[in-house]
C-alpha cells in the first residue's frame, strides 16, 4: 500500500512525538504517575509548534499528542500517524509483549493517515511468537481499512550485534513486510547495506531510541548512505526540553535549537541519499 500523502514520499522527514510513559519519566523521573495531562499536552503543543513547518509529517498519540496538535492555531495541514499499541509493553517473564486494543478503524476516525506499531522483539523468547501474530494480525486490520503500517522493530537482545538485521529477516521470512519499516540504527555500514537489501523495494526509516542528538546524526548520515530513506525522530531531537527549569532557556531551546536539529537531519537526509 502507497503510504501517502506524504509529500516527496522517497524521503521520509518525520517528528516521532507518540510517547507517553516515557514522557512523564522525563518530566519526573522520581514520580512520573504526578505528571498531569495538561503538562504532557502543553509540551508537545511547544514542541509541535516548534517543528510544524520542519515536519513532512508527524506521528502522535491520540491520548496527547493528537490533542496537543489539534491546539495549534492553525492546525497544520501536515498528515499524521497514529499509534495503535498501547503506551510500552506488559513484561511477562522478563518478556516484552505488545498490547493492542485499538483497531485500524478507530485510528482512521480520528484522521491518521497511517498507523504506527511498535513491537519489541527478542528470537530467544517465547514471545516472539505472539509478536509475529501481532504484527500480522495489525497490518491486516489496517490494509483492509485502506491504511498504510509504519513497522517498527525494537529488538532488546542487547548482547547481539546482528539483532537488527536478524529480527528483520525473521519478520521478512514470515511474510511480515509493512509499508515502512521503522528500524534502530543497524550497527555500521555492512549491515545497513544488509538491511537495505533485506528491505528491497520497500523503504526503511531510522528512529534515534534516545540517543545522544550527535551520535544520531552520525548513524543518520551513514544509513541514509546505505539506503535508508529518513527518519522519525524523537527523544534525540527534544528530550532535554522536558529537562529544562529556566524559561529563558526553555524559550531558546524551542526557538532555535529544536529547528536547527530538524533542519541538519533534513540536511543528511537530502545529502546523502540522493539517487536511492
Amino acid at each position: 500500500m502507497d503510504p501517502s500523502p506524504l509529500p516527496n514520499k522517497s524521503k521520509y522527514l518525520m517528528l516521532a512525538l507518540d510517547h507517553r510513559e516515557g514522557f512523564k519519566k522525563i518530566l519526573n523521573p522520581n514520580n512520573p504517575d504526578s505528571v498531569s495531562a495538561e503538562t504532557i499536552i502543553e509540551y508537545k503543543r511547544q514542541i509541535l509548534d516548534s517543528l510544524k513547518d520542519k515536519f513532512s509529517a508527524c506521528l502522535l498519540d491520540d491520548e496527547y499528542g493528537l490533542k496537543a496538535f489539534k491546539q495549534l492555531t492553525p492546525i497544520p495541514q501536515k498528515p499524521y500517524l497514529l499509534a495503535i499499541e498501547n503506551s510500552g509493553y506488559k513484561e511477562v517473564n522478563g518478556e516484552r509483549i505488545t498490547v493492542v486494543e485499538k483497531t485500524a478503524k478507530q485510528l482512521k476516525d480520528l484522521g491518521a493517515f497511517a498507523i504506527k506499531l511498535l513491537l519489541y522483539f527478542n528470537l530467544d523468547k517465547k514471545s516472539s511468537y505472539l509478536q509475529l501474530e501481532t504484527a500480522k494480525n495489525v497490518i491486516s486490520d489496517a490494509h483492509n481499512n485502506e491504511l498504510p503500517v509504519f513497522l517498527e522493530i525494537v529488538s532488546y537482545d542487547m548482547e547481539n550485534e546482528d539483532r537488527v538485521v536478524q529480527c528483520l529477516e525473521t519478520f521478512i521470512k514470515n511474510g511480515i513486510v509493512p509499508d515502512v519499516f521503522k528500524l534502530e540504527f543497524p550497527g555500521n555500514e555492512q549491515l545497513c547495506r544488509e538491511v537495505n537489501k533485506l528491505c528491497g523495494s520497500t523503504p526503511w526509516i531510522l528512529l534515534t531510541r534516545g540517543a545522544d542528538y550527535s551520535l544520531f546524526c552520525d548513524q543518520l548520515e551513514i544509513a541514509t548512505r546505505h539506503g535508508c530513506q529518513g527518519f522519525l525522530a524523537g527523544r534525540s531531537l527534544w528530550q532535554e526540553l522536558l529537562t529544562l527549569k529556566d524559561t529563558k532557556a526553555k524559550e531558546e531551546f524551542l526557538k532555535t535549537t529544536l529547528p536547527s536539529r530538524f533542519d541538519e537531519i533534513k540536511d543528511i537526509v537530502n545529502s546523502y541519499s540522493a539517487g536511492i
